[in-house]
C-alpha cells in the first residue's frame, strides 16, 4: 500500500500538502514513542515501589514470626528447666530420705529393734 493511501485514512490531508502530512505523521509517531517510554518508566517505577513495599512487609512479618518463635523456644526452655529442677530436687530428697532411713535403722538396731517390714 502506498504512503498516500495510508495517509489518506490516518491524516486529514488539508490542502493536499504531502510533506506537511508526513511531518505531522512523524511528529505524532515521536509523541507516541515518547508517551510509550514514559508509560514504561512509570510502570517500572510502580513495580519497583510494589516490590519495595512487599519486601518491607516481608521483613515485618519475618520479625514478628521470629519474635513468636523465640518466645515459644524460651517457654519450652523454661519448661524443661522446671522439669530438670524437679528431677534434681526429687533425687536429693530421695537421697536425704534414704540417709535418714539408714540412720534411724542403725539407731533402732543399736537398741535391738527394727522397722516392721511386711513380707508378702
Amino acid at each position: 500500500m502506498s504512503m498516500n493511501m495510508s495517509l489518506r485514512f490516518e491524516v486529514a490531508n488539508q490542502g493536499g500538502n504531502l510533506q506537511k502530512s508526513l511531518n505531522h505523521e512523524k511528529d505524532r509517531i515521536l509523541k507516541d514513542e515518547l508517551m510509550a517510554e514514559r508509560v514504561l518508566q512509570v510502570t517500572t517505577e510502580q513495580n519497583v515501589n510494589l516490590k519495595a513495599e512487599w519486601s518491607e512487609g516481608l521483613e515485618e512479618a519475618s520479625r514478628v514470626k521470629k519474635h513468636r518463635l523465640n518466645k515459644k523456644e524460651m517457654n519450652q526452655e523454661l519448661s524443661n528447666a522446671r522439669k530438670a529442677l524437679v528431677a534434681v530436687r526429687r533425687a536429693a530428697l530421695r537421697d536425704l530420705l534414704e540417709s535418714d532411713h539408714s540412720m534411724y535403722e542403725e539407731e533402732l538396731h543399736k537398741i535391738g529393734k527394727a522397722f516392721y517390714v511386711k513380707r508378702t
